[in-house]
């Protein structure tokens, strides 16, 4: 009989959990011993996780893996080196391990002490950072929108299968317990039959002013951040939030929010496929 450590019993563990989330759109759960292994993982049975991208929904991901007792954040990365090593001292204050810092993404391929990345970082970087991640043998959990485009996508899932590696991409709200619920009634037939779907969001945003030319924040390596881009200015006022409106780094307010709403959306109607055709108007 194979022998398996408790290390790779809760890695193994883990990764089934997020197939199982991902392939039932619903929360992982976990066996009574599965989870009374979790909670009594030593130091050494804990999975290591490297954080990149820590600005914004990254640190909501630092926070609740910080709740978790079987992982421990070893690794933070970040263009933005302020940013970063705040996060660092944070961390520190929580758990026991204080993580080392990095800029650039494939010291954190090449740290053997990570066993997955939380990728959270602008959508231009999603692709690349979870396909280095997965050929260097890691898991990913990458942020929506999976990546970029729809062909960056697909290169993620040959790299997954190519490497026998999970990823999975981050809708939270096929997880939440309301929208399932509200899914499940919609599938029982009480409404009758569902014809059309809308997918609408509505929530303040702050302006973004017109585009011009602006400096890089002093702490930010600007080079690095470009990373797959091409070389281009600054053309937003706000560094750290206002890419998504940039078409070379985000993919405007459809990959940002829109993506939950149409996602609900296909979902409530039982459909699993994206559209043929797509149309947009507006002013």
């Amino acid at each position: 009989m194979a022998h398996f450590s408790r290390r790779q019993f809760l890695q193994d563990t883990l990764i089934a959990a997020a197939a199982a989330a991902a392939a039932t759109a619903g929360p992982a759960v976990l066996s009574h011993a599965a989870q009374a292994d979790i909670a009594e993982s030593g130091p050494n049975d804990k999975l290591g996780i490297a954080m990149i991208g820590v600005h914004g929904q990254g640190n909501n991901h630092i926070k609740e893996y910080l709740k978790r007792r079987d992982v421990e954040i070893v690794c933070v990365c970040d263009v933005d080196e302020k940013v970063g090593q705040q996060r660092v001292e944070e961390i520190a204050k929580r758990q026991k391990r204080k993580p080392r810092f990095v800029k650039d993404i494939r010291e954190v391929c090449d740290d053997q002490s990570v066993d997955f990345v939380s990728i959270a970082t602008p959508n231009f970087w999603h692709a690349l950072g979870a396909i280095w991640a997965i050929q260097a043998g890691k898991d990913v959990y990458v942020e929506k929108p999976v990546s970029h485009n729809v062909s960056e996508g697909r290169r993620i899932v040959e790299a997954a299968r190519k490497h026998g590696r999970i990823c999975q991409m981050g809708a939270q709200c096929r997880s939440m317990k309301g929208t399932i619920d509200a899914i499940d009634y919609v599938k029982s037939g009480k409404i009758g039959e569902v014809k059309l779907a809308r997918g609408l969001c509505y929530k303040p945003r702050r302006p973004i002013g017109p585009p011009g030319v602006f400096d890089p924040p002093a702490e930010v390596d600007y080079d690095l951040y470009l990373g797959p881009c091409a070389i281009a200015p600054v053309t937003r006022s706000r560094f750290h939030y206002d890419w998504h409106w940039q078409s070379p780094y985000g993919n405007g307010d459809l990959g940002n929010q829109g993506i939950h709403q149409m996602d609900i959306a296909r979902w409530g109607l039982g459909v699993d496929r994206l559209s043929d055709r797509v149309s947009s108007y507006g002013g």
